[in-house]
């Protein structure tokens, strides 16, 4: 038996979908093999809650939990936190230093993927297509003219410290550009402007399931909104997710290549999920890497591993042995 912490909530807009996301894990892994511990992060607490609604703060100084007088030391952490500090690295910064297993990236891969636009330079690095994209810090003036030149409209705009498309904007004219970075710089300090391209969104989740580095699945994701963005994302009837997508094998056989050069490049561990955009000369052109991606009954990861086959509890219990190893 294996005594699992598993981490949800965070300090960003993604809280909701990371209890949500914890919840469906849970069901899934085998009481047999796991206890399992939801601890919600929030800012400086980190607190179990008993089915009585008492709470209970987890001693940092060790990792451990004390209730009704039973302190359970963890053998494993399995973060299920979108955002910060689930996906950039910090929490994952405290588990090394502390000596304790946890799913998925590590720090640096975690940070690294987590800022959109210095992703974007160690991908194209693989070899993998990316838009072209400008990078603006806080404070800093932006001259909106040049950027329209660059980049072109419509464009996007994003905050590069972010997930599930908060403060995501597409931007038509000077005036929503203008509007669009003041948006994203109220959810981080760093902005990127980034060329819009036309296109079927596509996804792939890549795993390391069994040992081995593998593309799990390409779905199209068919969102009813102008992008796929948080509402899109986590309201139903606004999207339509198709797996598998109706390209070409050769297509499909690309997108997986890319996937697993940039899991394999970056060093990934877990199971993540990377966006592309197929564009009008039919390359698939990267967008972002999720390496905590959503897990609830409507996300895409479940889907794709049902179409493979894959039963939720063994995947979960392979991350969990995988991430001990």
């Amino acid at each position: 038996m294996k005594y699992v912490a598993l981490l949800a909530g965070g300090n960003s807009g993604e809280y909701e979908i990371s209890i949500k996301t914890a919840a469906n894990i849970q069901t899934q892994l085998d009481t047999k093999q796991f206890e399992t511990w939801l601890i919600v992060v929030k800012g400086k607490q980190w607190a179990y809650t008993d089915g009585d609604g008492m709470q209970f703060y987890v001693n940092k100084d060790d990792f451990s939990l004390t209730v009704h007088g039973r302190t359970v030391a963890f053998d494993v952490a399995f973060i299920a936190i979108h955002g910060d500090p689930g996906e950039n690295g910090k929490l994952q910064a405290y588990f090394e230093m502390m000596e304790i297993p946890y799913t998925g990236c590590d720090s640096f891969c975690s940070a690294l993927t987590f800022n959109k636009f210095f992703c974007n330079i160690a991908v194209e690095k693989c070899g993998v297509p990316i838009s072209p994209a400008l990078h603006f810090h806080k404070g800093v003036a932006i001259a909106y003219d040049e950027v329209i030149a660059q980049c072109g409209l419509p464009c996007f705009v994003k905050p590069c410290n972010s997930g599930s498309s908060v403060g995501v904007s597409k931007a038509h004219n000077r005036e929503e550009l203008v509007f669009a970075v003041a948006l994203a710089f109220k959810e981080d300090n760093q902005v990127m402007i980034e060329r819009f391209i036309p296109g079927r969104e596509l996804t792939c989740g890549v795993a390391i399931w069994q040992g081995v580095v593998r593309a799990l699945a390409v779905t199209e994701i068919k969102s009813k909104k102008e992008f796929y963005d948080f509402e899109a994302k986590y309201t139903p009837g606004f999207l339509e997710l198709v797996t598998p997508a109706e390209i070409e094998e050769m297509l499909e056989a690309k997108v997986k290549e890319y996937s697993e050069t940039i899991y394999k490049k970056l060093g990934c561990k877990g199971v993540v999920r990377i966006d592309f955009i197929l564009n009008p000369d039919n390359e698939p052109v990267f967008l972002e890497i999720n390496t905590i991606p959503g897990q609830t009954a409507m996300s895409i990861i479940p889907r794709q591993l049902a179409y493979i086959n894959i039963p939720l509890p063994e995947f979960y219990a392979d991350l969990i042995r995988h991430s001990c190893c």
